[in-house]
């Protein structure tokens, strides 16, 4: 009787795994994407200049649904985003006088809807910023 070998199951990750490393990526790749040639970004509710890296990237709208919606979401110090809850007043001010009020009208109706990203959009939003981290990086 011939042996059998097992074969291990491929174990794929979880979404909660898949989002997280989506969230990481965009997180840097926004960051990135407004920092001048030293690194600096502006918060986007005080003003004060910080490295990319000592950057949160702050929700106006904190909800599962809105964490790849790049209108709600703006570079802030820890300061801000964390300390201050987002400093919302400010961020809401701020985003419509960017965006308009009805952007971010929708942008509120956007926030009661339930999503659940799918694995295959997570992999998806990876792929994208991974590929947006490596092109600025050859800039």
């Amino acid at each position: 009787m011939p042996l059998q070998r097992r074969v291990k199951k491929i174990k794929h990750k979880s979404t909660k795994t898949l989002h997280k490393k989506a969230w990481d990526l965009q997180s840097q790749w926004v960051r990135r994407s407004q920092a001048d040639e030293n690194g600096l970004v502006f918060c986007y509710t005080c003003g004060h200049k910080f490295h990319w890296k000592e950057m949160d990237l702050g929700h106006y709208i904190h909800k599962d649904c809105l964490d790849f919606d790049l209108i709600g979401l703006k570079p802030q110090c820890t300061g801000c985003n964390r300390f201050r809850h987002g400093n919302q007043g400010i961020f809401a001010e701020k985003l419509i006088a960017e965006f308009g009020e009805e952007a971010i009208a929708e942008l509120r109706a956007r926030s009661q809807v339930v999503k659940k990203f799918t694995v295959q959009e997570l992999e998806d939003l990876i792929t994208l910023y991974t590929q947006r981290l490596l092109e600025m990086e050859g800039r």
